[in-house]
């Protein structure tokens, strides 16, 4: 009886008109585009404020890096002047070695070696994590091995002293490992630029230095 009484009701329905029809395609089409429109402000607004976000805090850790690179390129060159000529300097190559061995070995060991290598080091296998106190470490081992006479460079230095200053905003910041380690190839790349007085080359050098044959698009901006 129902079953009948279903059949008669979908036969006494008139089809719809040609107007409800348009009416009805025009409806949905507008809610789909009215979706479509809500995603794409959704996601450019995403974008903008992290892009925003990114150029506020790489510019922050560009000028922490340069006035830190800076300083240790001024308090190196000082050191160095004072200890010139070079000729009694010889016998305080071991004092200087043998201090500057006890700095690394006994309060950072990760400030060993040129400080490119480590840094590459920690964002590979420490997801970007350096201490805080490697940055003065690495400061006072290099003007101690520089002023006795050994033989140093600037821009591994640079670099470490770079990304752990970034390294150290990125951890008062509560980053996670992704964001920490884009913040850390920042501070590499403004201590490379610093010290050499390349920009371009130091955002380059910041995002294929960590992976060989490949490039961070992600953080070129940033750098």
């Amino acid at each position: 009886m129902s079953r009948v009484f279903v059949v008669r009701l979908k036969r006494e329905l008139p089809p719809p008109t040609y107007a409800e029809t348009l009416l009805f395609f025009f409806f949905v089409v507008f809610r789909g585009t009215e979706t479509a429109v809500k995603n794409k402000i959704v996601e450019e607004s995403v974008l903008f404020i992290s892009l925003l976000k990114w150029l506020v805090l790489s510019s922050v850790v560009g000028i922490a890096v340069g006035a830190a690179t800076a300083v240790f390129l001024k308090i190196l060159h000082a050191g160095i002047a004072w200890m010139s000529p070079p000729s009694h300097t010889f016998f305080l190559l071991p004092a200087g070695f043998f201090l500057s061995s006890l700095l690394v070995k006994y309060v950072a060991g990760e400030a060993k070696g040129y400080g490119t290598e480590k840094v590459i080091e920690s964002v590979h296998k420490q997801s970007g994590r350096i201490r805080a106190v490697v940055v003065p470490v690495k400061l006072a081992a290099t003007v101690v091995t520089a002023m006795a006479g050994g033989s140093v460079g600037q821009v591994g230095p640079s670099a470490q002293i770079g990304g752990g200053l970034a390294s150290a905003l990125a951890g008062l910041l509560k980053f996670d490992d992704s964001d920490r380690k884009k913040l850390v190839i920042c501070g590499i790349s403004a201590g490379f630029s610093a010290v050499l007085g390349a920009p371009v080359s130091g955002a380059i050098f910041g995002v294929e230095v960590l992976f060989v044959g490949t490039i961070l698009y992600e953080v070129l901006l940033p750098s």
